[in-house]
């Protein structure tokens, strides 16, 4: 009979007899384990932390697929021969079934720091190994950041970005994030300060969105019920899609996704009933340029279209007009300390004109340069 009272965790974890008693499957009620545990009192706390740990391991990791496992398998052999590790008294190991060395994955996390003091040096070289290759591709843990005061809320993440969590909205991220992406997930309201990366893109998931951006400042409203989600951008670029075209794209599964792109200025809104984007600019255009200030904004007999290649610069907004109908006019005025809107309802009112937004872009109808 086994001395279970000296039983570590980890091997409540490896012993097939305690797995089927935690996933309550038929037993032989005069297992000796069975009578260990049905009469135990001193040993309760490695019990409970093997069950617990083996509950948990067991809802995370249904799906894992048995080639998964078999290839790690046997990358986990060769890379030991390339490491020339010692593994002559663990041989055993080869032999597991499948479902053993699907535990052996999933309860790997409490196995490595078990081992450590359980295992001689050679299996711990064994047991790093283990490590680097099943849990170096799983998430990291979750933070999850609540706002539920009245005022705004700053968040610091892992790589150095910033997010600004408004009130009623909650954010969760990985204590590190992964190699290829960072990736986070919102419910309500937020402004990101993303560090740029070019080569591990930042990905907001909320509601039935996902946002990819390299490097930027914006902000996304998608309030918990509500019908619709908002992405304004501040400044830079992002990519905004439905979950089923990033998951085509993620997986690279088909190169011709359908999402939109918005810039500085713009914004999207997705109506959940429709299912469709729209892009607009957003209701207070800021100076992006940082070599341009409202002084700049004075005119006198400047060409019109300079005056808009002017405007365009400053705010990084596309304004589309006909040069021809613009060719021989000149503006003179002062539009310095005007929103850009102001600014677009003066010159129209000088030149006998009238403007459109249209897709996130401002389109000139110039009918007189006349006054």
């Amino acid at each position: 009979m086994n001395n279970y009272d000296n039983f570590k965790a980890i091997d409540f974890v490896n012993h097939p007899t305690f797995r089927a008693w935690v996933f309550d499957k038929e037993l032989d009620e005069h297992h000796d384990l069975l009578l260990w545990l049905s009469n135990n009192q001193g040993n309760n706390h490695e019990v409970e932390k093997a069950r617990l740990y083996l509950l948990n391991i067991h809802n995370v990791h249904l799906d894992v697929s048995e080639e998964y496992i078999e290839n790690k398998i046997q990358d986990f052999w060769q890379k030991a021969e390339e490491k020339k590790l010692n593994i002559e008294n663990i041989k055993s190991v080869k032999s597991l079934k499948m479902m053993d060395w699907l535990v052996v994955a999933a309860s790997i996390c409490l196995i490595v720091g078990l081992m450590w003091v359980l295992l001689p040096k050679h299996e711990q070289g064994v047991n790093s190994l283990i490590a680097e290759l099943f849990i170096n591709n799983q998430p990291s843990s979750q933070i999850e950041k609540t706002n539920r005061g009245s005022e705004s809320m700053k968040v610091l993440l892992p790589d150095g970005s910033s997010v600004i969590l408004e009130p009623n909205s909650s954010l969760s991220y990985p204590e590190k994030f992964d190699e290829e992406l960072r990736e986070v997930n919102l419910v309500g309201e937020a402004f990101f300060d993303v560090v740029r990366n070019p080569d591990q893109p930042f990905i907001v998931h909320f509601n039935e969105l996902v946002v990819k951006v390299l490097g930027t400042s914006f902000t996304v409203r998608a309030p918990k019920g509500e019908n619709k989600m908002q992405v304004l951008v501040k400044t830079g670029k992002v990519s905004v899609f439905e979950n089923s075209e990033w998951k085509k794209l993620k997986d690279n599964t088909n190169p011709a996704v359908h999402g939109v792109i918005i810039t500085a200025n713009q914004k999207v809104e997705y109506l959940k009933e429709t299912a469709k984007f729209e892009k607009k600019l957003v209701e207070s255009p800021a100076i992006i340029n940082p070599v341009v200030s409202e002084n700049d904004f004075t005119f006198e007999e400047t060409p019109l279209i300079d005056v808009f290649e002017k405007l365009e610069n400053a705010y990084g907004i596309k304004i589309v007009v006909d040069e021809n109908q613009v060719a021989n006019c000149t503006l003179t005025a002062t539009l310095s300390d005007e929103p850009l809107i102001e600014k677009l309802n003066l010159i129209s009112k000088i030149i006998h004109g009238n403007y459109e937004m249209i897709d996130g872009q401002i389109v000139m109808n110039v009918k007189s340069c006349k006054k």
